[in-house]
């Protein structure tokens, strides 16, 4: 018999996963200091740091991965929502859709759901890679929607391909550690870093385990059709909702919430309060099981622009 110890997240922590983590579509600063965070909730670094640690510790939080924006690839992206059709076989489709080029995230619901986030280089590949997911999941008619990224602000050079190379399985890696890597000072990596995020050509992905925190991980995918009523929607849920970790509102008529719950009622309210909202059309609720960060295919990209004349 062993004893579980479960990370009961209260109103701070999530506050502070919420800067650390971002929205629209991420966290772009991939080297956040625990100070701009303190600065931000008004509270002291130690603070931070000593909360971060205590998610780490318990294994809620365990690591960061950086990621690359899509139009620094020559991509796009966008969220593909599907079921399942035989639950038993889910394992399987999970492992399957994340061999398929250009998948790099999967949420991975309790019961049949299942949401992807895709890169696609043109429509035709677009078409391609729905179909493929289709035929896997046996699931015909997937609900697609665009998320948009910011215009990239810097030119990605052969060095700074290595850099993120060097860094994709970890966000926090030690610069110096990342020097030996790529052959430059600490001081060269800390200002294309900067120059990297500041212009929008990489961000950051947690990597949360569910199963460790006390309580339901949601989320709510809102779908308003009047791009701008869904602002207004949008701006109403981010300012009353409470215990919202992540949210991405990029896309011009989908929102992704991702909230904390202590019990399956306060979900089922949450869900009631936003369907009341004027011009909502839809709420759907998926409760966490994985998340799942995929980078072989975005690390072969990577790896191939390092030679690329």
């Amino acid at each position: 018999m062993y004893l579980t110890i479960m990370h009961h997240a209260d109103d701070l922590d999530v506050r502070i996963i919420k800067e650390l983590g971002g929205s629209n579509p991420s966290q772009w600063n991939v080297r956040e200091s625990y100070s701009n965070i303190a600065e931000r909730l008004g509270i002291d670094e130690e603070t931070v740091r000593r909360r971060l640690k205590r998610a780490e510790r318990l294994g809620s939080l365990p690591g960061w991965k950086v990621m690359v924006s899509p139009r620094v690839l020559d991509c796009r992206a966008v969220n593909v929502s599907l079921r399942v059709k035989d639950e038993r076989k889910k394992p399987g489709v999970i492992s399957e859709l994340g061999d398929l080029d250009g998948v790099i995230k999967i949420l991975n619901f309790r019961g049949d759901e299942l949401l992807l986030t895709l890169y696609y280089s043109n429509d035709d590949s677009l078409k391609n890679k729905l179909d493929l997911i289709a035929s896997i999941s046996d699931y015909p008619n997937p609900i697609v929607w665009e998320l948009v990224f910011p215009e990239p602000q810097v030119n990605v050079t052969v060095p700074d391909w290595k850099i993120i190379e060097s860094m994709l399985e970890d966000a926090r890696k030690s610069l110096n550690g990342v020097s030996k890597d790529v052959g430059l000072s600490v001081r060269t990596i800390e200002r294309r870093l900067n120059k990297l995020t500041e212009g929008y050509a990489v961000y950051l992905q947690g990597t949360p385990n569910f199963n460790k925190f006390a309580g339901l991980s949601c989320v709510f995918i809102v779908f308003c059709p009047d791009e701008k009523e869904k602002r207004t929607v949008d701006n109403t849920i981010l300012s009353r909702a409470r215990r919202i970790e992540l949210a991405n509102t990029s896309s011009r008529q989908y929102s992704i919430f991702v909230s904390l719950f202590d019990n399956l009622a306060e979900p089922d309210d949450f869900v009631g309060w936003i369907s009341g909202l004027e011009s909502v059309k839809s709420v759907s609720m998926g409760i966490m099981k994985d998340l799942i960060v995929i980078q072989k295919w975005m690390r072969d990209e990577i790896i191939k622009r390092q030679f690329a004349k």
